[in-house]
Order: C-alpha cells, then structure tokens, then sequence
C-alpha cells in the first residue's frame, strides 16, 4: 500500500450513459465504512469518450482542490476476484482480458482508471467488481452445461449486478437484520437488468452468467437467446461475430421489440401495440425469473425491487406482480404508486420492497475494507 492516512476518495461508478460520481472525506487507514458523500451525475453523451474531461467536471463539480489520495472505481467484470482490489498494472491487464465479456462497460471503465492514474500518480486506484457479490455461487449454480475444457476457459456463471445487489441487501437489514438470513430475490431492472436468489445473506443463484448479455431481455441487450439462432442469423444475414456482437447489446431487447425506444418511460408513454409488446414481454420475463429464483430457495420471503425500472416505474412493478399471484404475492396499490419502501398488502404471503440502491456507497466501502487490509 502507497498511500496512508486520512484524505478524500473519489468514486467513479461509470455507467452506460451517466456518471456517477461521489466524494468521501476523512477517508484511509482505520475507516471502516464511509460516512455521507457528496454525489453528483454526468451525461456521457457530451463528452465523445474524452474521460479526462469527465474527471475534470467530476473533480469541479466535487469540489477537489488538491488530488484525491483514494480513486475507487466500479469494474463490472472482475472474473475470479473474492473482493477489491489495488488497480496496478497486472490487474489492470487481467480486466484487459476480460473486456471482451462486458464490452458496453469494461473498455471505458478501465480507459477512466488509465486516465485518472496519469491525472493522479500518487494516488491509489481501487477496484470493486460486480462480479465478488456472487464469488462463492454454488458449484451447481456456477458451472454451466458445457464441456470441462470450456469451463477451465472461465466458460461459466460470474453473475453482475453485484454492487447493486449488496446496498440492496444492506438497505434491507436497515429494515430488519432478520430479513436477510431468509429466502431473498433481488429483483435490479433498469437499463441493465437481473435477478439474484440470497439465502442467509449470500449470492447462491443470478440469472446473468458469463456476460452481462444474459439473462432477462433489457432495454437494448437481447437477455437469454436460442443459441441456434445466433448461428441462423451468421449464416442467413451474413453478421460478422462483431457485428452480431453489436447487435445484440445494442439493438434488442425492448427497443428491439418496440421498434422505437428501450427506454421504459418512453415505452410506458406510448400507446402503440409493439411498446405494449415490449413492456409485457419484459414483465413476463421477469417474473418468470423471479419464480425461477424462488425454485432455488425452496420459497421466498422478501422480493426487492430497485434500479431505474424497479425503484420508479409502479405499473411496472404492478405487472410483474399479477403474474406471481399464485405464490401468494399481493402488491398494495396506493403503497406501490406512492413509491413507498413496503409494497406489499396486508393479505400478502410475501413481503415486497422497493429501494434506492447506492452502488458509491458500496464501492466505498469496497475500498475501505482493502485498504485497511493492507498489502
């Protein structure tokens, strides 16, 4: 460790469209957990890939006078890593590698950690992964169907979304420190979405696995396909494996379906029948994962909804609801419109909740919890 001492940490949680960033003072040695930060947001949309002019704003904006001593950084794929760790220049070739599993997030996360270590020398750049929250799945869970020789390839489930899946559960404890030993599903939608089973507070099931491609169908990523029609559409439309590749993340998924958008507030807006399509695709689709969760925990006590669609969208919500009526789960309707945190009605089997994840806390914490390991 380089660097000791009380100082400021910057997190820098990049996104696909937005940063967030967040300022943590009195932040080194003997820290635990953070205390509150100063947070702000930035569209990426002006910035035409320049990160160090995203720092630049970001510092200004934070108000940093002096060098941050602690630059935290959210990695949406960490691989094989059990927790955070020091950005140096063995681990930052390692997530090089494994870029190609994330590309929408990995190259421009690690393109800000490259620019925010020349812009910084002295300071330490931390890494938090999404991937550590599900770093001890099951090896039933864990290991796809495929041949050995392709699982010692890393041909297996990683699971994301992992930042946001811990604050969920911490906010949860908040409520009730008994209610994270029981049978858990993590519901994150938004622009990126999936579903995690937690049994005594642990990641045992996800439905991403190698890449955050899979899964539930999202705003422009496809979710879980036919792998024969991915050989259809190389051989049929003549795709090249990058243009599909492309394809795939950008242009599927509600947009695809819709025609028009995959944003869910355009979506809820319009009133033609492939926007329709769109939301009760995903609605049936999540829910259908949400029962395939609750199959992994033999039941299900909490479903928590949180991300952009999850936290915000109530007719959303309501939707995926009505098709897991039959497990016994019953929204109450002024509770869910008003954007309460219980949502469940008095008759419900099972408790719902809906709550603002605060994936900078997380990374913080992530950050404070290496550097008061040491080396």
């Amino acid at each position: 460790m380089t660097a000791s001492g009380e100082g400021s940490l910057l997190v820098l949680n990049l996104g696909s469209a937005t940063l967030k960033a967040a300022r943590f003072d009195g932040f080194g040695l003997g820290t635990e957990r953070p205390g509150r930060p100063q947070r702000i947001e930035i569209a990426l949309d002006q910035f035409s890939g320049d990160p160090r002019a995203l720092l630049a704003q970001a510092t200004d904006a934070l108000g940093f006078a002096a060098t941050p001593a602690w630059v935290g950084h959210r990695i949406v794929h960490g691989g094989d890593a059990e927790a955070a760790r020091i950005l140096d220049a063995g681990e930052i070739d390692r997530l090089h590698a494994l870029a190609s599993l994330a590309p929408m997030h990995q190259p421009p996360a690690l393109a800000l950690v490259e620019s925010a270590a020349k812009l910084w020398p002295h300071a330490v750049q931390c890494g938090a992964y999404d991937t550590v929250w599900h770093a001890a799945l099951p090896a039933n869970t864990r290991r796809l169907p495929v041949p050995q020789r392709w699982d010692a390839l890393g041909v297996r489930r990683y699971g994301f979304h992992g930042l946001a899946f811990a604050s969920a559960m911490r906010l949860l404890a908040n409520q009730d420190d008994g209610i994270v030993r029981g049978r858990v599903v993590l519901a994150h939608l938004g622009g990126g979405s999936s579903l995690c089973a937690a049994q005594d507070g642990c990641s045992v099931d996800t439905t991403m696995a190698m890449t955050p491609l899979d899964g539930v169908p999202m705003a422009t990523r496809s979710g879980s396909l036919d792998p024969g029609a991915l050989f259809f559409l190389l051989r049929q439309e003549g795709f090249t494996v990058d243009s599909l590749e492309q394809a795939l993340y950008h242009e599927c998924g509600m947009r695809g379906i819709s025609g028009q958008s995959g944003d869910m507030r355009e979506l809820l807006a319009s009133d033609s029948p492939a926007a329709e399509l769109a939301r009760e695709v995903f609605a049936l689709r999540v829910a259908q994962g949400i029962a395939g969760m609750a199959t992994r925990l033999s039941g299900i006590d909490d479903l928590v909804f949180s991300g952009g669609i999850g936290a915000n969208a109530a007719d959303v919500r309501s939707s995926i609801v009505k098709y897991l009526a039959w497990l016994g789960m019953q929204l109450d309707h002024d509770a869910n419109h008003r954007e309460a945190t219980r949502l469940d009605a008095p008759a419900s089997l099972i408790r719902i909740w809906r709550v603002e994840v605060d994936e900078e806390s997380e990374i913080a914490t992530a950050c404070a919890h290496l550097v008061t390991s040491g080396p």
